[in-house]
């Protein structure tokens, strides 16, 4: 979850009546319950199935296919901790059960901070997979240092998300009042003491290095990358549409079919992208610059906030069905993959048949160098 989540989602205060206002809670039941669980559980199912995908062929940890490998397996937890954290309050205020709550507060803080590893984690994901797709389209000299030394570059995006985030386990804690007893305002989160004590380390930790680091970098540094891409991928269908007749039309065919499976990808993952971010960028810079205006505006800034969690369970949901619009060995191997689940039978000569199709991408890269996966430019940035 991003810094929003505990400005507002989850209350920190400690002066208050022992029973929660239900403000906005009819509208915040439709969101986050209703629609959340229905999207969180489809990308549940979703990313498991890609990541059981990725991980059962060797092939894929040679490739950019290990980026959206690692990503699957934190769009597994985004989804789960979407409904532990997000829907499960919402219900929580719903129904004033306290039991619930109860074991909501034990757990609260440790997926809190796993789940946000995992964000910012993906999110870098995001950003070197797709520096390296531009990389790759551009014949840059850095593609081989970057195919050499991926496993390395992806570890280094893993230890940004614990280095950003991993602090949110002493930054926050589960309180007790002792007036309310039984009362859903017997558990309440608050800042911990030493942050309440060093407010100006709160400051520059979550704004200069926290929002900038993990929220305002990526986005901008995304659209920027996608952008260069897309004007790559232009420049190179005009010089192709150039070619002389004497050139070889299969070769030409499949340059064509690379172009249009890679602008595909492009245009679609990055519209997702800013789609399911523009206002998680929006409302950041807002708390940031004027939070008294934007308190204001309680209304907007609640439903804000929970849109935000649901539009980043969204756009992971969305991986699959844009992986296998834009990418047809993709979407061959997962047919395989979902056969090989069902237990549906293949003659050994299909079977060898796919393998081989496999082993050898031929219309998904605008070079044969590296592999078969498409620019992995969408984001995952809130639960």
């Amino acid at each position: 979850m991003n810094q929003t989540t505990i400005n507002s989602t989850i209350p920190i205060t400690s002066e208050f009546d022992c029973q929660p206002e239900p403000y906005l809670l009819v509208e915040r039941m439709v969101l986050g319950v209703f629609f959340g669980v229905i999207i969180s559980v489809v990308s549940f199912f979703f990313n498991s199935f890609l990541f059981i995908m990725f991980a059962s062929n060797k092939q894929h940890r040679k490739t950019p296919n290990l980026f959206m490998l690692l990503l699957s397996f934190y769009d597994i937890f985004i989804s789960i901790t979407y409904i532990a954290l997000m829907s499960l309050r919402i219900i929580i205020l719903w129904t004033y059960n306290f039991t619930l709550h109860t074991l909501w507060s034990y757990y609260m803080v440790p997926m809190l901070t796993i789940s946000h590893v995992g964000i910012t984690s993906s999110v870098f994901l995001i950003c070197f997979a797709s520096i390296e797709r531009y990389c790759i389209t551009v014949n840059n000299f850095l593609v081989p240092h970057l195919h050499k030394y991926r496993p390395l570059i992806a570890l280094t995006a893993v230890l940004f998300g614990v280095i950003s985030k991993g602090s949110y386990l002493f930054e926050i804690e589960v309180k007790i009042d002792e007036d309310c007893p039984g009362q859903l305002k017997y558990f309440y989160v608050s800042m911990s003491d030493w942050f309440k004590a060093h407010p100006e380390f709160n400051s520059l930790f979550r704004f200069w290095f926290r929002n900038i680091f993990t929220i305002l970098a990526p986005f901008f540094t995304l659209l920027l990358v996608n952008f260069l891409l897309l004007n790559k991928l232009r420049e190179q269908h005009r010089k192709s549409a150039k070619v002389s007749e004497e050139d070889d039309k299969q070769t030409l065919k499949q340059k064509k079919a690379r172009i249009r499976a890679a602008t595909r990808s492009i245009v679609i993952i990055v519209c997702t992208y800013l789609f399911s971010n523009a206002l998680s960028v929006v409302i950041t810079l807002w708390e940031n610059i004027n939070y008294g205006s934007l308190v204001y505006h309680d209304r907007f800034y609640t439903l804000s906030v929970d849109l935000i969690s649901l539009l980043t369970v969204l756009a992971s949901a969305l991986r699959l069905p844009i992986y296998a619009l834009c990418q047809p060995l993709l979407r061959t191997e997962m047919k395989a993959t979902l056969g090989k689940l069902c237990n549906f039978s293949e003659s050994p000569e299909k079977k060898k048949a796919l393998l081989d199709s496999l082993q050898l991408p031929t219309t998904q890269l605008i070079t044969n160098l590296d592999g078969d996966s498409p620019s992995i430019s969408s984001k995952v940035e809130f639960v």
